[in-house]
């Protein structure tokens, strides 16, 4: 999703071959008409890249509004779309980083394609992501054992991080911070963490450093179909 809606879009050339005719003449008219192609050609990427900045910019203001809005993947993609179809009945947009863009010039086909391509690669990271393995983060030798792992696009592409914290003779597990862009949140991600610590450590009785409101609510609705137990006291066991 990144490269489609962030990295430069690849040139359209023209699909036939060119030749350079001989003598001086020649040279001289393909060296024109090569100018000319290269001119073309930077003002079609240009406005290509114009209609990407718009795709990117409706992105943007949507995923601005998921701390109050919360929406799912679904429900965003369709959040999505409604704004980019604002933008573009406009006559002008005003996207940070560009001049005034003028709709009109534009080729609205490929803002639509470019949005295609964005919500099903947004899709497909959700569908196929997968935890990594749990790693040491501190040395053994502390009363407890710190670990953290990674949670990954099918690309190897991390999209958030766990870090938590055990006691094994006291059959305790602190969960330390778990944390996604902005991107990803609302995607199920969080509850696949959880669900990841619980398999890893099935025997632990799982605590929560403190968390903000909205936090709060999410491992409150977890605690129900939580394979393990997760408790709301903040004093896990002696050794942490």
């Amino acid at each position: 999703m990144v490269r489609i809606l962030w990295d430069p879009l690849p040139a359209t050339w023209p699909a036939e071959a060119r030749r350079r005719p001989g003598g001086l003449r020649g040279l001289i008219a393909w060296a024109q008409n090569a100018a000319a192609v290269r001119d073309d050609d930077m003002k079609r990427r240009v406005r290509r890249g114009a209609m990407q900045a718009i795709v990117r910019e409706a992105y943007q203001q949507t995923l601005a509004e998921q701390d109050s809005k919360h929406r799912g993947p679904a429900e965003f993609a369709q959040a999505w779309k409604t704004r980019l179809a604002s933008l573009l009945d406009t006559e002008t947009v005003e996207v940070s980083g560009w001049s005034e863009i003028t709709v009109a010039d534009l080729d609205t086909d490929l803002g639509w394609s470019l949005y295609a391509a964005a919500v099903n690669a947004r899709s497909e990271a959700i569908t196929h992501t997968i935890a990594r393995p749990s790693r040491p983060s501190l040395p053994p030798d502390a009363q407890t054992s710190f670990y953290e792992f990674s949670i990954v696009a099918a690309d190897e592409h991390a999209l958030g991080h766990v870090r938590y914290e055990i006691c094994e003779p006291c059959g305790v597990g602190l969960l330390l911070k778990i944390s996604f862009s902005p991107d990803w949140q609302f995607c199920g991600l969080g509850t696949l963490a959880l669900r990841q610590l619980e398999t890893r450590h099935p025997e632990l009785t799982w605590y929560t450093t403190g968390q903000y409101a909205h936090a709060k609510g999410f491992y409150q609705r977890y605690r129900q179909c939580g394979a393990s137990p997760w408790t709301e006291k903040q004093s896990p066991c002696p050794h942490f």
